[in-house]
């Protein structure tokens, strides 16, 4: 299959978007002229049950929800858009994106500062890990999702340019010197978007690093396009890459991000995960809690049986971070709790590889481990995974009273605030 991409424009020239229920047609105009949208035909032609729309889980991980923005911009804006002039929808249009850009939350301390300068497209996120973003890997996915609040940053150049590094050499002599540093991130976007001999000339330099032990590449191009590792024109450059890094003494993991047993479905995926394995890459899996997507027992006993059947291992169940204002993708504490719990009585032992749920914000990795009971009052007992090189409190414990309505992760960021670490003694 020969990748093929369509924008909010090109898509409304399908059959697809013409079939589509009316209500969905225009959810879908509206919707796109706020939020970036992009899907391509293996999704669409393989992915989504087009007979199940607008309920089909995958459908609801590409195309925009109504929920993400108050019903009253809603309302508005197809208001306008019926009824008003395009100078007046554009107006309210960038008023409502102006309202519903997220609050990313990071942490100052956590952006390495090497010479006296910041260490750019370089984020410490914990002791012994550091996060790059290359410039070519931060600009696009294969298809977006509609939870991920990444698109900030999608056509906006300034921004992609402002948070990443161009020279290839650029966190080597950081790397060097902090030889605490094990485990290197490739994130982005995708990096996997990109062409072989690009993301080799990033990769290559990390490797004469001794100290660097592990080499991770997020990515969701085992869901939203397995072709990457089978049939377009540099899959084997792409695959002997992985061969590449692992003959020079690193661990590779492939950090597949998966959300649902659909994208797992198909020999195709086979394929595509069978030729990873080959190459001696590890494929551990991750992926959030989505409201009305995922947020059933049922969905994650089928994502993690199918993980484990394909080879895969099960590695976190995330709590989506929800940047969204309207908060429509959350879902509380208590259910995903009960969620993971659940799921992993019901599948085989090999998915107790997977952590959850699990937070991360913008100074811990936080582990919902459970909940007890203390002097009559109930709380969620939260510990920290992983915490930056300048705290002390990895494994650190903290209580949170419980409510069975709270979907965090403000009070997290509080509970876990630097100035707050020190262990709870249960």
């Amino acid at each position: 299959m020969k990748f093929k991409s369509y924008t909010s424009k090109t898509f409304k020239k399908t059959t697809y978007y013409s079939n589509l229920p009316v209500e969905e047609r225009k959810v879908f105009d509206v919707l796109t002229r706020v939020f970036h949208f992009k899907i391509n035909n293996y999704v669409i032609d393989t992915l989504i049950n087009w007979q199940k729309v607008p309920n089909d889980p995958i459908y609801k991980l590409v195309f925009p929800r109504k929920e993400m923005l108050h019903i009253n911009d809603y309302l508005k804006l197809i208001e306008i858009q019926e009824s008003g002039s395009e100078t007046e929808l554009l107006i309210f249009i960038n008023h409502v994106k102006n309202k519903m850009f997220p609050k990313i939350n990071y942490n100052e301390n956590c952006v390495p500062i090497h010479n006296g300068s910041l260490l750019k497209g370089a984020y410490r996120s914990f002791k012994t890990t550091l996060a790059l973003y290359p410039n070519p890997m931060v600009k696009t996915c294969h298809s977006y999702c509609s939870y991920c609040f990444r698109w900030v940053t999608f056509n906006d150049y300034e921004m992609q340019n402002a948070s990443s590094y161009d020279f290839p050499l650029a966190p080597v002599s950081y790397l060097k010197e902090h030889k605490e540093i094990t485990d290197v991130v490739f994130t982005g976007a995708d990096p996997l978007i990109i062409k072989a001999d690009t993301l080799k000339k990033y990769i290559d330099p990390i490797l004469d690093i001794e100290s660097v032990k592990v080499i991770n590449i997020t990515s969701k191009s085992l869901a939203w396009w397995p072709y990457r590792f089978i049939t377009d024109v540099d899959s084997y450059e792409l695959l002997n890459l992985f061969e590449y890094i692992i003959s020079k003494g690193k661990h590779l993991n492939i950090l597949a991000h998966f959300t649902h047993s659909q994208e797992l479905e198909g020999e195709i995926i086979k394929e595509a995960t069978q030729r990873i394995k080959r190459t001696g890459a590890i494929i551990r899996c991750q992926g959030p809690l989505v409201r009305d997507i995922n947020d059933s027992t049922g969905a994650w006993v089928n994502l993690w049986t199918k993980q484990i059947e394909l080879g895969l291992i099960p590695f976190y169940m995330l709590m989506e971070a929800d940047h969204n204002k309207e908060s429509c993708f959350k879902i509380p504490l208590d259910k995903a709790l009960h969620i993971f719990e659940e799921a992993q009585k019901q599948t085989s032992s090999m998915s107790r590889t997977a952590r959850g749920p699990v937070f991360v914000n913008d100074v811990h990795k936080i582990l919902i481990d459970g909940t007890i009971d203390i002097n009559d009052q109930k709380y969620f007992v939260l510990k920290s995974l992983q915490a930056p090189p300048y705290t002390d409190g990895e494994g650190s414990i903290k209580l949170l009273q419980y409510d069975k309505d709270t979907k965090g992760p403000e009070n997290l960021f509080e509970l876990f605030e630097e100035k707050q670490i020190d262990t709870i003694s249960l």
